[in-house]
Formats: structure tokens, C-alpha cells, sequence
């Protein structure tokens, strides 16, 4: 073990402006600086988010003692936002006291201004906004729709515990993937690193307990120690979880009066949803995981005080005056395991802050890895591939762009080949997914995760069993050949399987359109439609079925979805027409006629077909797009399911 002791230093150089990964001398000196010299700077990353009117007046307050008083010549300080789009960047790090505090005021006073991320800047950028690990996209919209207008008013206030969830799961999304992205940046930054968060607290929800764990894992590796101040307040209560518990014990109790009395048995929103909350609860304390951030990476959560400035002193002097350890630990495993820390001293009466522990976690092309991405990533090493339970992956090719193309990652696992666990009222699956991108050097150049943890009350097991498990996501791609290997494992049998595929992406041809698709399911969209998603269209969400046999939908139809895309600029009409074939022979032809076309002049077609019109067996469905005189022309095979499939 080494130990060394630091402590402030006469101040070096002038520092000017730099962006989020790196601080740049504004002059340089005539003898560069020495590994010392570095390690003596201090950087803080000033994060604000969520605040009331109070909350953003106290910051403004409690920053401009900041500056006043901690701003020493070696402290370069970055002021950050925190909005639905994602991190919001208004002052990069600098040493001059009123740009810091200009950033300040506009950060705690300003409107969001927005940074919606646009399609073909997307895919015309070498490197586009994309949410890490092309997961939760940092807009992805949350089920806020509205309940049909022949709902009951109970019926609607019913709803409100499923939009709360999906209103917090959003939030929390955007928060963690803003973090996650600033700490990252901070590796690369010499020094002493600091993220001082004013936030009303961290969101939090049973399905992305294991992102915040990926935060505090990339803090650690990037030595950055973060504190929260509570003196922020901000429109969230923690009064939180106790209503979400008291809510799911309701839900329970209903259920468990219908089966006693033989009532209504029918399973309201509340209901469905019980088990999440009573999951949520746990994490529901705003201000307690904004602690156990803080703590986690060394810092606290500094409480106010009736001299506003004192908690902020004490922070800053135990950042410039500290103790490095570094030690080898004896076990290598890269598990994922949390490995705990502690740090005792022998001097009576010291407090001791520290980190305590880090996740034993690999990293995939310099990309953190998710603890439950270890057990995937150890099948996709593994030789021979293992295939202990059914899967279906496939990617879809959608818009060109000058740069890179707009694919589809589609997962899909048929619930009757996983494990299904049961207690008193739920019937529950867990799988996860991850794949790797690599390109013809092998290099991986993108990772595809996620977890899915899924359940229906148990009276609906059956129905789950049938069912099918799936994911999709948007990714990017340059012209290029690449490989794609892509692991899942059952989280409740510990049951692993792995395919491989290739993949190879070609320039844009002109006038191009996507494959056809047949869809498993459309679901209704409710929020604001996600730019990135190329699966979304016509009001809804397109779940490709990528199974043997297709299945008729709840009404007895099946679905073929497909888009073109003209070149721009787009000035005339796009025509469609679909052909069904048998055995090499037409069965059924619709008219070509213009269909609708998006504000980038995309146009797409989502035709419905009655099942009953067709004998089950194999077909093939054909999709034609006509622009100024080009046709562009794509199939898909499928197998029709018969009665008793």
C-alpha cells in the first residue's frame, strides 16, 4: 500500500477556458508543468437541476460565496445543466470569477433551452448525441397518454400511480445518463476532481438501481468524489416512499378481497403495477440516493447550515488537503461483485471519509460495463457457444446518411423457454441481453444492453407463458463490414445462450428504404414521439416478430411495415404498393398510392391485413416504393400459423 499526504500549493498559471474533458492553460508556461504541478489543480463540476425558486436563489447565494471565497488560482470550475435532452453545457471549465458566476445565474434562473436531437444531424455526425450504450435514451418518452374517454373518474385517477412510475423512470433516465456522461469526461482530466451536484434529489426506480451503480463505478475510476447539497430544494418530496408502499399494500389487500368475496376481479392500473411500486419504494428517497452517490465516491452530502458557505469550505478543504492509498487487491476476478473498502486511522476523534468499496467491473472498449452485463459478456468469450434457451436477434436497416446509417437492434425470447418464478400474485421472467458491434479489425465499436426484468399478476400466467420477451433500440453505424455477437442469459436459471451474425453496411444508394417487417404488435404511442426511433410510426410503436410462425394480432390481422427515403430535397409524392405471393404466384396486390411522408420527407407504410384471407403455410410480402420515376423494391418471407399453433 502507498500512502501520500497533498496540500495546497502557490498557485500556478492562468487558466482560460477548456472543454468538459480537459483544462487548457490560457498561457503557456515556459517550463511545462510538472506531474505535481498537475495533480495540484483542482476541477469542480458545478451540476444544477430540479430546483424551486427557493432552491435556485440559495445556489446563486451559495455559489457566489464560492467564488469569493474557494476560487484560488488553481481551481477551474464548470457549470452544468441538467435538462430532458441530457448535460447541458454552459460554462466550460475556466479560473475567471464572473464568467462562473454569469453560468450560474443562467443555469438556476434561465428556461431549458433544448438541445432536441435531430435525425439526419445524427447521422450526418461523425459523432452524434447518443444516449451511452445506445440504452435509455436520454428523450425517450415516458406513457403519459391520455385514459379513453369512457373511463370511469376512479378508473383515471387510478392511472396516476402508472404515469408517477413512468414520470420518475424517465427522470431518473435522464439524470443518471447526464452523470454518467460528466464523470466519464473527468478521466481524462488531471488533477483533483470534484462534482458538486445542487439538485433536489436523485430520482430512482427499481429498473435503474444498476445504472446508478454504473455511475458510482465510472466516479471511482475517474477518482472523482461527489457532493450533495441539500440546501437545494426542489419540487420533489420524500414523502414518496411511503405513499408508493402504502399504495402497493392497498393494491394487494383489493386483490386478495376479490378472491375472498368473489368480486370484481378485474386488475386495475394500480394493481399491475404493484409490485413496481412496492420495488420503488425502496429506492424512492430522493435525497438518500443522492447520499449514497456521494458517499460511494468519498464525498457527502453536505448539509446547510446558518453560514450557508461553511459545508462548501469544509468539502473544498478536505479536496485540497487529503490522502491517496493505492493497493493491489488479491482478488482479480472481474466479477461485477461490490468490494468493499475501509479505511481506519489510528488518531482518536478523526472522521474518516472514504470510498466505500468499487464494483469489480471490466471495461468493453473503454465503456463501463453493467454488472448484469458479466455473465453475457463471459458467454460471448466462451468457446464453444453455449445455446441452452431459445432467442431471436436481428438487425434492421432504415435511413442512410452521409456519415453512418440508422439501424434496429430487435431481441426476442419466447417466455416458454425461460424459467418462470411465481409467489402469491405474481408470475415474473428475468433476462438480459447484451451485444457487442465489432468492425472488421475487431474492435468493438458499439455495446447494445439491457436488463428486463418482467411480471403480470399470477392469474395471468398462462398468458405469460405464451408470451414473448423483447427489446428494441436505434444504433448508428459507418459503411463498413461488422460483426455482431450477441448473448442472453436467464437471471432466474442462470441458463446462457449466444448467437453470432454479420453485417455489412453500404453507402447510401440514393433513393433506398428499409427492409419489410412483420409486425408482432403495434403499440400505441403516449408522450412525444422519439426522433431516434426508427420503429415508431403512424401514432405507434412497430414490434417486429421475428419468430418461425407468425401469429395473427388480438384482431385477427397481421402487419407489414416499411419505409422509403427519397433524396433531399424531397419535392414530389412517394407511392406504395404491396404484393402477397405463394409458391411464386400472386395471391393478393394492392394499388400503388401515396403514402403519408414525415417533415424529412420519409414515407412509410403500415398495412393491415385480415389473417383470414390467407391458408396458413409460407408466404412472401413485397414492398414497392416509387420516387420521380425510381423504384426501390425489398421482401420478407414469413409462415403463417395455423389454428392449432
Amino acid at each position: 500500500m502507498k500512502m501520500e499526504t497533498t496540500a495546497p500549493v502557490p498557485p500556478a498559471a492562468t487558466a482560460a477556458e477548456s472543454a468538459p474533458a480537459a483544462v487548457v492553460l490560457s498561457k503557456a508556461p515556459a517550463v511545462p508543468m510538472t506531474v505535481n504541478e498537475l495533480r495540484d489543480m483542482t476541477v469542480v463540476s458545478v451540476v444544477i437541476n430540479g430546483l424551486d425558486p427557493r432552491g435556485r436563489a440559495l445556489t446563486v447565494a451559495v455559489m457566489r460565496q464560492f467564488v469569493k471565497n474557494e476560487l484560488t488560482p488553481n481551481t477551474y470550475v464548470g457549470i452544468f445543466r441538467i435538462d430532458p435532452d441530457g448535460l447541458d453545457v454552459l460554462q466550460p471549465y475556466t479560473n475567471d470569477a464572473e464568467k462562473i458566476s454569469a453560468a450560474v445565474v443562467q443555469a438556476a434562473t434561465a428556461a431549458r433551452a433544448g438541445r432536441g436531437v435531430n435525425l439526419q444531424t445524427a447521422l450526418d455526425n461523425p459523432n452524434p448525441v447518443i444516449a451511452p450504450e445506445g440504452l435509455y435514451p436520454a428523450n425517450a418518452p415516458g406513457p403519459t397518454g391520455p385514459v379513453g374517454p369512457s373511463a370511469m373518474p376512479g378508473g383515471r385517477l387510478d392511472t396516476g400511480w402508472t404515469m408517477a412510475l413512468n414520470d420518475t423512470y424517465q427522470a431518473s433516465v435522464s439524470a443518471i445518463a447526464a452523470l454518467r456522461e460528466l464523470v466519464a469526461a473527468q478521466a481524462a482530466i488531471p488533477g483533483r476532481k470534484v462534482a458538486l451536484l445542487f439538485m433536489s434529489g436523485l430520482p430512482m426506480t427499481g429498473d435503474t438501481v444498476e445504472s446508478l451503480t454504473s455511475v458510482i463505478s465510472t466516479a471511482n475510476r475517474a477518482n472523482v468524489t461527489v457532493y450533495g447539497y441539500t440546501g437545494a430544494m426542489g419540487y420533489g418530496s420524500n414523502n414518496g416512499p411511503r405513499r408508493a408502499l402504502q399504495a402497493a399494500a392497498n393494491a394487494s389487500m383489493q386483490q386478495q378481497l376479490a378472491k375472498v368475496t368473489g368480486g370484481d376481479s378485474a386488475v386495475t392500473p394500480t394493481e399491475a403495477v404493484a409490485m413496481d411500486l412496492a420495488t420503488s419504494s425502496i429506492v424512492a428517497n430522493t435525497t438518500g440516493n443522492l447520499a449514497n452517490l456521494a458517499e460511494s465516491t468519498g464525498g457527502a452530502l453536505l448539509q446547510p447550515s446558518t453560514d450557508m458557505t461553511l459545508p462548501l469550505h469544509e468539502a473544498m478543504e478536505g479536496v485540497r488537503t487529503h490522502y491517496e492509498l493505492a493497493y493491489a487487491p488479491a482478488n482479480t476476478a472481474l466479477d461485477g461483485s461490490l468490494r468493499k473498502i475501509e479505511v481506519k486511522v489510528t488518531r482518536p476523534g478523526a472522521k474518516v471519509f472514504a470510498r466505500n468499496g468499487y464494483y469489480a467491473v471490466p471495461l468493453v472498449n473503454g465503456r463501463q460495463v453493467y454488472p448484469f452485463e458479466v455473465a453475457t459478456l463471459k458467454a460471448i468469450n466462451r468457446k464453444p457457444d453455449l445455446r441452452q434457451f431459445n432467442f431471436h436477434a436481428a438487425t434492421m436497416e432504415f435511413r442512410h446518411g452521409t456519415v453512418r446509417n440508422q439501424y434496429a437492434f430487435v431481441f426476442q425470447a419466447p417466455t416458454r423457454d425461460l424459467t418462470v418464478i411465481t409467489d402469491q400474485q405474481w408470475a415474473k421472467v428475468h433476462i438480459c441481453v447484451t451485444a457487442l458491434i465489432k468492425d472488421s479489425n475487431g474492435e468493438v465499436v458499439d455495446k447494445i444492453s439491457k436488463d428486463i426484468p418482467y411480471q403480470v399478476p399470477l392469474a395471468k400466467k398462462a398468458e405469460l407463458e405464451r408470451g414473448t420477451v423483447s427489446f428494441t433500440t436505434p444504433f448508428f453505424l459507418a459503411p463498413g463490414h461488422y460483426t455482431i455477437d450477441t448473448a442472453s442469459a436467464d437471471r432466474q436459471s442462470i441458463k446462457v445462450s449466444v448467437s453470432r451474425s454479420t453485417l455489412d453496411v453500404e453507402e447510401s444508394p440514393g433513393f433506398a428504404m428499409s427492409g419489410v417487417t412483420v409486425a408482432r404488435r403495434v403499440d400505441p404511442l403516449e408522450g412525444q414521439a422519439n426522433a431516434l426511433d426508427p420503429l415508431e410510426a403512424h401514432g405507434g410503436k412497430v414490434l417486429p416478430d421475428l419468430s418461425d410462425l407468425v401469429l395473427p394480432d388480438a384482431s385477427g390481422n397481421i402487419k407489414f411495415y416499411a419505409v422509403a427515403y427519397p433524396p433531399a430535397p424531397v419535392d414530389a409524392p412517394v407511392n406504395a404498393s404491396l404484393e402477397i405471393r405463394r409458391d411464386g404466384q400472386i395471391v393478393m396486390r394492392s394499388p400503388a398510392s401515396a403514402v403519408p411522408q414525415d417533415s424529412s420527407g420519409a414515407a412509410s407504410i403500415l398495412a393491415t391485413l385480415p389473417a383470414a384471407k390467407f391458408q396458413p403455410g409460407p408466404y412472401q410480402a413485397q414492398v414497392s416504393f416509387e420516387y420521380k420515376g425510381q423504384k426501390v423494391v425489398r421482401s420478407v418471407a414469413f409462415t403463417l400459423a395455423g389454428a392449432n399453433n
